[in-house]
């Protein structure tokens, strides 16, 4: 006979993973580690993060994991995504191996064993892996510029329906991308939402996590056309199917899932 058991608590859950750490020399994969490590405390406690206790957390090397209080998640997905965003950026700008980071955040049942063997380990932590190495986050970050994108992020759908469309968090539904988040031989593909504090390359093209446009939308796809800012505003900024970047990759970012007419209707 099938027993019932209580449901274990829920958790937030982040990874990160810094791309190309393997193509570093041995000799500089300790100084890796421990500068994720650093930047990635700086940007939780800059973000207001600081008394976030961080639950089953593991360190990969070249990677870093934990569950927190859900409670967090919309100061983890804004102001700590961006924050870490600029982090990044400004340490990448000195000497030292460049750090490019993909994450994944999620939210799930996650029992806890602090000190003993299965802590943390659920579906929903599998989950938060899976989306960390899915084909839209990795093509996300390989289809930049290394120099002016740090940092991809994809969220599950419940956590984005639940903290971004239910309002708790600072960042608005549009600034993200609806993906298909796959990871080819694992059987896992889930819809997820990708976020890039600061885009650049294929990116602004929108061809990220997207299918290839059909034949007879292709002269669209190609197509600039004007897109408004909000009133007061002097600035008219043309782009493609995708990604707006206007003044700002921090605060003027706007995603378009359907080419936009001019006024003119052309």
């Amino acid at each position: 006979m099938s027993e019932s058991y209580l449901l274990p608590p829920h958790f937030g859950l982040l990874a990160v993973d810094v791309k190309d750490s393997m193509q570093l020399r041995a000799v500089q994969q300790a100084p890796l580690s421990a500068a994720l490590v650093e930047v990635v405390d700086k940007g939780l406690e800059a973000a207001g993060l600081r008394e976030m206790r961080r639950e089953f957390e593991n360190n990969t090397g070249d990677g870093l994991a934990f569950g927190f209080d859900p409670k967090w998640l919309s100061l983890v997905i804004s102001p700590f995504m961006d924050v870490l965003n600029a982090l990044l950026l400004e340490r990448n700008a000195g000497a030292g191996p460049c750090i490019r980071l993909r994450m994944s955040v999620h939210c799930g049942p996650v029992p806890v064993a602090s000190g003993l063997p299965g802590d943390g380990n659920a579906t929903p932590r599998g989950e938060t892996h899976r989306l960390l190495d899915s084909q839209p986050a990795r093509k996300g970050l390989a289809m930049t510029d290394k120099n002016a994108t740090p940092l991809v992020v994809i969220i599950s759908d419940y956590v984005y329906r639940t903290v971004v469309l239910g309002g708790y968090c600072a960042l608005p539904g549009s600034r993200f991308t609806e993906v298909q988040a796959d990871v080819p031989g694992k059987g896992f593909t889930q819809t997820a939402w990708m976020y890039v504090p600061s885009p650049s390359g294929g990116l602004l093209r929108g061809t990220a996590g997207r299918p290839a446009p059909a034949k007879e939308d292709q002269a669209e796809v190609g197509h600039a056309v004007p897109v408004e800012l909000p009133s007061g505003s002097t600035c008219t900024q043309y782009v493609e199917l995708g990604i707006a970047v206007m003044n700002s990759s921090v605060h003027d970012v706007h995603h378009y899932s359907a080419p936009r007419q001019a006024p003119d209707g052309s």
